[in-house]
C-alpha cells in the first residue's frame, strides 16, 4: 500500500496542502500519514489590523500569542467521509515535533513512503515563530517524491501533468509514476523538452521518433504527449505551460537541468511568484 505523508506545522499552508494530498490519495489508493512537526501551544505569529493615522504604516501589526492547533487529522477524516469514492484511505497522525531533517529522512525510508507533501507559505513575516524542517535536506536523502503546493492553489482533480525534461535525459522510471498518477485522473502527461543550457536543440522528426521508441512504447497510458520546446526562457515556458496550456502540476528533477532555472539552488519555504501551481519534484 502505498503512503502518503503531509509536513504539518499548523500553518493553513500545510491544511491546503493536506486537501491536495488526500485527493492524490483517494485516486492511487494510498494511505495519508500527517508529520505533526509544531509543538503543542508554541507562541504562533498573526497579523493583527490596528487604526494609524494618515500618511503612517499600513496598519498590519504582527503579534505573537499562544494560539491553539487546529486538528488537521479531524478534519481531513471529515473530508474523506464525505468522499463519493470506492477508495477512502486511512488518515493517521504522529507527533514528529523533535525530528530533525536526518529524523525525517529515516522515517521516510523506513516506512516506505511513496510521497511527500509540503505547503508553501505566501507570507515569510508570518512563518517566524513557526517551526520548519529543511525539507530539501530531507529530498536530498530519500527515494520518493516531494510535491510542493502554493498557498493559492484551487485544489482540484489534476487534468494535465508536465514534465520538464531534456528528451535526450528523461527518466524512464519517472513518467512511469507519473503515468500512475495520472491514469485515475484521465489527465494528460505531457513530456515537454527543452535542452539543457550547453545542449543543441533536437531536430523536430529525431525528437519525435526519440520519443516514440524510448518512452510511448514502453510506458502504456494513451494520454501521453510530448512538446518540443524551442523557446530557452523558462519563466516564459512556465508562464505558457500554466495560463496557456492549463496545467496543474509541472514536474522536475532535483538538481538536474530547469530545476535550478526555476527553483533555484535550494528549496526555501516560499516558490517563485510566478509558478502558481504544485511542483513535484523527483530525487535527482
Amino acid at each position: 500500500m502505498k503512503t502518503i505523508v503531509v509536513i504539518n506545522d499548523a500553518s493553513p499552508e500545510a491544511a491546503h496542502a493536506a486537501k491536495l494530498a488526500l485527493n492524490i490519495a483517494q485516486k492511487v489508493n494510498a494511505d495519508l500519514l500527517i508529520a505533526n512537526i509544531f509543538k503543542e501551544n508554541a507562541p504562533v505569529k498573526a497579523m493583527e489590523y490596528v487604526l494609524v493615522a494618515v500618511n503612517a504604516d499600513d496598519g498590519v501589526k504582527f503579534k505573537s500569542k499562544p494560539k491553539s492547533r487546529p486538528c488537521l487529522l479531524s478534519k481531513l477524516v471529515l473530508l474523506n467521509s464525505q468522499n463519493k469514492s470506492v477508495f477512502k484511505p486511512r488518515i493517521s497522525d504522529f507527533n514528529a515535533a523533535g525530528f530533525s531533517e536526518n529524523d525525517m529522512a529515516a522515517f521516510v525510508i523506513k516506512n516506505n513512503i511513496w510521497m511527500m507533501v509540503k505547503g508553501m507559505h505566501e507570507n515569510v513575516e508570518l512563518m517566524g515563530e513557526t517551526r520548519q524542517i529543511n525539507i530539501h535536506c530531507v529530498l536530498n536523502r530519500v527515494m520518493c517524491p516531494l510535491l510542493l503546493v502554493p498557498g493559492k492553489y484551487q485544489v482540484k482533480d489534476l487534468e494535465r501533468i508536465v514534465y520538464m525534461a531534456d528528451l535526450r535525459y528523461c527518466q524512464l522510471p519517472v513518467v512511469k509514476c507519473l503515468a500512475s498518477i495520472a491514469r485515475p485522473y484521465n489527465a494528460k502527461l505531457q513530456i515537454a523538452h527543452i535542452s539543457a543550457r550547453g545542449l543543441p536543440d533536437m531536430e523536430k522528426n529525431y525528437a519525435m521518433r526519440f520519443f516514440s521508441e524510448a518512452i510511448g512504447s514502453v510506458v502504456n497510458y494513451d494520454q501521453l504527449f510530448f512538446n518540443n520546446i524551442k523557446e530557452r526562457d523558462i519563466q516564459k515556458v512556465v508562464d505558457v505551460m500554466i495560463n496557456g496550456l492549463n496545467t496543474d502540476l509541472l514536474v522536475l528533477i532535483n538538481h538536474q537541468f530547469h530545476f535550478e532555472q526555476i527553483i533555484g539552488r535550494h528549496i526555501t519555504n516560499q516558490l517563485p511568484a510566478y509558478v502558481t501551481v504544485p511542483l513535484l519534484i523527483f530525487p535527482g
